[in-house]
């Protein structure tokens, strides 16, 4: 299964960037989506932001003849509230076969401060 890159595990607000090794191209998600940005307010994680969102970006590349590299970017917004956050990468891998199974990768949760 494909690995989502680690963030730090506190920043302050601006850019943060988490990387995955998957081609997109598996399933084109047209009614949903690649990524969401999640709170945890205490007791469960709410979306606060998705690819659809002007603060987050989504951008792949070819990494040799058969990887592929995705790099998700959120710029963190200064009215974003403090605390903590993980970002969530919906892909389809592809196996050796050929068959395309879905899956849910997760940063480790990562502190957002003033």
């Amino acid at each position: 299964m494909p690995r989502v890159g680690r963030p730090r595990p506190s920043m302050r607000k601006g850019r943060l960037t988490a990387t995955v090794a998957v081609l997109p191209g598996n399933d084109l998600h047209q009614n949903s989506t690649y990524l969401d940005v999640q709170f945890w307010d205490g007791s469960t994680w709410h979306r606060i932001a998705d690819d659809g969102d002007w603060s987050t970006t989504f951008r792949w590349a070819r990494d040799g003849i058969a990887a592929s590299t995705i790099t998700i970017t959120w710029d963190i917004p200064d009215d974003v509230a403090t605390g903590r956050y993980r970002i969530r990468y919906h892909g389809d891998a592809k196996d050796p076969l050929g068959r395309i199974a879905p899956f849910t990768g997760v940063t480790r949760t990562f502190t957002v401060r003033s």
